[in-house]
């Protein structure tokens, strides 16, 4: 019997789906913002996870939850990537509407050796020096809501004659007819105006400037009540200079829209401070702490998150995976005991989650396993992803999948599951992950868009099985997409400076790594590869090594050194001290730089770099393309998707795992020349 025809609008919407990609072949949308997931669009998913992750983080705004643990467990592909995807979407929409900031650290990467207190420190410095983005707005907000506050306490403890000396007497209110008695009062009335104005819910840095210029009082006038009111408020101790400095730099970003100062500050600018800050060592630890208080005093949560920890720890090196479990177990258990105030949330797949415990020590476990409360519910110690999808959802994945993928497709008077029907959707939901739910919907679309149509009154043709899938082109497919966010993600940063320095020292180190573990390492091969720290030198202290002679050999250190302006000096002999350092990490160093060579154009910048060369040292500045560091922000998000892809194309694929390590290759090619020419003593490369 010949197939029904179909209607003409069923008719005319699979034509069009015909023409284009199937979009549920993929474990990762790679359409849209970055912000796209296999769950967009589907807050159904998880809303009961969702909704305790959200209340947990409003007992860190409330203030009522000391630092802990929580681990989000289910099985892989149970869809925890994309239930935190959801969690900070829902966190951005707080923000946005009621003004409700948190603070999300996504961790990108610890690596063994370095100083885990140091990281987080850095990681919350990148994200409000980025200038755009979360990272701009929430310091904007940061800085408003604090001078504000500053300013409206220093206003309300001024004399009544000291507030009016705030404003130069006549000008402006001798314009307006007012003089004595009357022209103080009202320059009165307008400094408790700008009082009033200080006090309101969320006041931002443009409030803040338009409230001081109404009040007819200058910028800088208002910084120095400021500055003065914290010299008479603050300690002369460490902790008391430091949240000098760091408010008072905090107010010069909103009155005075300076943001050079504060950067400073995160860059070890502590010329002009008295002799017990500079003896007192790890001013680092305690910069973090001066954060940490300021946040929670303004009702921000700071929510450290591990996305898919067991891509963190991995390795085909069983000894080098068995010391990234010791270090981040050691790791979050320093966080819980060390920091005030910090929500880690963990999401990790099950099995290896209860490896993870069932090897870690004594008092690792207990603090990882430490329960939580929530009112109305029994403690617990972790949240339980679903374990299937309800039919609900798989209706509303459906949807957004053809949404994102056909924007142009008219779907009126078409059934919600379309181009499915009730039977499909039942199959779909009885999968036991969400990941299997979808590789059914993709194998289910492939038959329904791609059978063939009948010919004339004849028998419909058996459907042609879908060809398999090309995983080379779809790794291909991933790293275009990464590299498209990658150069958005740049481009939206006001500067790339020194702050940006450990996220691309990560990003490196993330994919030597890879390299190292597939053996893929050009001319000849590398004993090890690691992060080298060292916290005293701030965002210039970390240092990617190669250690080709010897895993404890003195090796290869390759440091990015980022900024538009002319070399600095310093910057320079920052990264020269490697070379001094007992037991000495490397024996060349190589500095990359957009502008090369031509950043040493300044006079005291080419005398330190001539007077390491005639020390002996071997030390490069090789230039860099933009497209290159985009390659390097891209890889490590590239990396996660595909894995995914790998781990789903084996169950049918034996040559997945080849076929991922040639594209590692291809993709990897460029950069193993360049560290193949860098083995080369200088000016034989």
């Amino acid at each position: 019997m010949p197939s029904p025809p179909a209607d003409p609008a069923t008719a005319a919407a699979l034509d069009r789906l015909r023409q284009g990609v199937n979009p549920f072949a993929s474990q990762v949308t790679t359409v849209g913002t970055a912000e796209e997931s296999l769950l967009s669009g589907v807050p159904a998913f998880a809303a009961p996870q969702l909704a305790e992750l959200l209340e947990v983080i409003g007992q860190y705004r409330a203030g009522t939850a000391t630092t802990r643990a929580y681990p989000v467990i289910g099985d892989r592909g149970a869809g925890k990537t994309h239930l935190f995807h959801t969690l900070r979407a829902e966190l951005r929409r707080q923000a946005a509407e009621a003004g409700d900031e948190t603070l999300l650290v996504v961790v990108d990467r610890l690596s063994p050796g370095m100083d885990a207190i140091d990281y987080l420190l850095w990681q919350i410095v990148n994200h409000f020096l980025a200038h755009r983005g979360d990272g701009g707005r929430l310091l904007g907000d940061i800085a408003g809501r604090l001078t504000a506050r500053l300013l409206g306490e220093a206003l309300r403890q001024l004399a009544p004659h000291q507030r009016a000396e705030l404003t130069p007497a006549g000008g402006f209110w001798s314009k307006l007819g007012i003089g004595g008695g009357a022209q103080t009062q009202a320059r009165l009335d307008a400094v408790e105006k700008l009082v009033q104005a200080c006090g309101v819910k969320h006041p931002t840095p443009d409030m803040i400037r338009g409230a001081v210029d109404e009040a007819r009082i200058k910028p800088e006038t208002a910084l120095g009540v400021v500055v003065q009111h914290l010299d008479r408020t603050e300690s002369k101790d460490v902790v008391g200079w430091l949240r000098k400095e760091l408010y008072g730099r905090l107010a010069l970003v909103v009155l005075l829209d300076d943001r050079e100062p504060f950067q400073d500050l995160h860059q070890g600018d502590i010329e002009d401070a008295p002799a017990n800050v500079k003896n007192a060592g790890n001013l680092g630890r305690r910069l973090l702490e001066t954060w940490l208080e300021l946040l929670a005093n303004l009702s921000i949560p700071v929510v450290v998150v591990f996305d898919q920890l067991e891509d963190y720890v991995n390795s085909p090196d069983k000894e080098q995976e068995r010391m990234n479990k010791a270090f981040f177990s050691d790791s979050t258990a320093k966080f819980i005991n060390e920091l005030r105030n910090v929500c880690l949330l963990i999401f990790a797949e099950l099995g290896f989650w209860q490896d993870l415990l069932n090897n870690a020590e004594g008092y690792v476990r207990e603090r990882l396993t430490q329960p939580f409360i929530l009112p109305g519910r029994p403690s617990k110690s972790a949240l339980y992803m679903p374990v299937k999808a309800e039919p609900g959802v798989v209706v509303e994945l459906i949807r957004q999948r053809l949404r994102v993928h056909y924007s142009d497709l008219d779907l009126t008077g078409l059934d919600d599951t379309f181009p499915f029907d009730a039977k499909d959707v039942k199959k779909f939901a009885a999968e036991p992950s969400i990941r299997l739910c979808l590789r059914a919907m993709g194998k289910r679309y492939d038959d329904i868009v791609h059978k063939p149509a009948p010919i004339g009154p004849g028998p419909t043709l058996p459907p042609t099985p879908p060809p398999p899938r090309d995983l080379k082109r779809v790794l291909a497919e991933l790293w275009k997409d990464m590299l498209v966010r990658a150069e958005r993600d740049i481009e939206n940063e006001e500067s790339v400076g020194t702050p940006f320095i450990p996220k691309v020292q990560n990003a490196l180190d993330g994919w030597l790594q890879c390299l190292h573990q597939h053996r893929l390492t050009g001319s000849g091969a590398w004993q090890k590869v690691e992060l080298v720290t060292n916290t005293k030198l701030g965002a210039y202290g970390y240092l990617t090594v190669i250690r080709t002679d010897g895993p404890n050999k003195p090796g290869l250190g390759i440091a990015a050194w980022l900024g538009q302006a002319k070399g600095q000096p310093y910057d320079l002999r920052q990264r020269l001290t490697y070379f001094k350092l007992n037991p000495c990490p490397i024996n060349r160093l190589v500095l990359l730089r957009q502008d090369g060579e031509a950043a040493l154009k300044g006079q005291a910048t080419k005398d330190a770099y001539e007077k390491a060369e005639k020390e002996g040292r071997d030390v490069r500045v090789v230039p860099y393309e933009p497209r290159h560091l985009h390659a390097l922000m891209a890889f490590t998000p590239w990396l996660q998707a595909a894995s995914a892809e790998v781990a789903g194309a084996k169950e049918t694929d034996t040559a997945a795992d080849t076929a991922f390590r040639d594209y590692l290759a291809e993709l990897s090619r460029e950069l193993l020349g360049w560290i193949d020419a860098w083995r080369l003593p200088k000016g034989k490369a």
